[in-house]
């Protein structure tokens, strides 16, 4: 085999594996499921505000969700990404600035005394994140499917 003929190999098994990640985003960032992921945050954070017995009752209608949620995207993806370190590390900064910036913006809200600070913050946090986060999904799937010459890959 020819140098030549092993880097064409290489720039094809790249170029696949681009297309696979641009793939796995555009489905895992699709409108349901970013719907259905602001939903679940939208009621963890939001049971805040509700009294004892029932903050904790949220969390089964949760779980069933989130259940039904990653069934529908495994039986629907065309491609299956393995979760790396990285990814999984990325996952739990988000998870934590998140819960951090809910924190933080709950506690203004609560001083500024409206009325349910954690359902109103749960509520703009979901409003501003879904579409940050299709947005940010056209951009990874744009530098993904482009080629390094700025032409679109096929």
């Amino acid at each position: 085999m020819a140098f030549h003929e092993v880097q064409g190999a290489l720039d094809e098994v790249r170029r696949r594996s681009e297309q696979a990640h641009a793939e796995h985003v555009r489905h895992g960032l699709s409108w349901p499921f970013l719907l259905a992921a602001a939903l679940l945050v939208f009621a963890a954070f939001a049971s805040y505000d509700l009294p004892n017995p029932w903050g904790g009752a949220v969390l089964f209608p949760a779980l069933l969700l989130a259940a039904g949620t990653i069934a529908l995207y495994l039986r629907t993806a065309r491609v299956r990404v393995p979760l790396t370190h990285k990814g999984a590390l990325y996952g739990a900064a988000a998870g934590l600035g998140l819960v951090g910036l809910f924190r933080l913006l709950s506690a203004v809200t609560g001083a500024a005394g409206v009325l349910a600070p954690h359902a109103a913050t749960a509520a703009a946090l979901c409003g501003v994140g879904v579409p940050i986060a299709h947005k940010w999904r056209n951009m990874v799937v744009a530098r993904q499917l482009s080629g390094s010459d700025g032409t679109e890959a096929d």
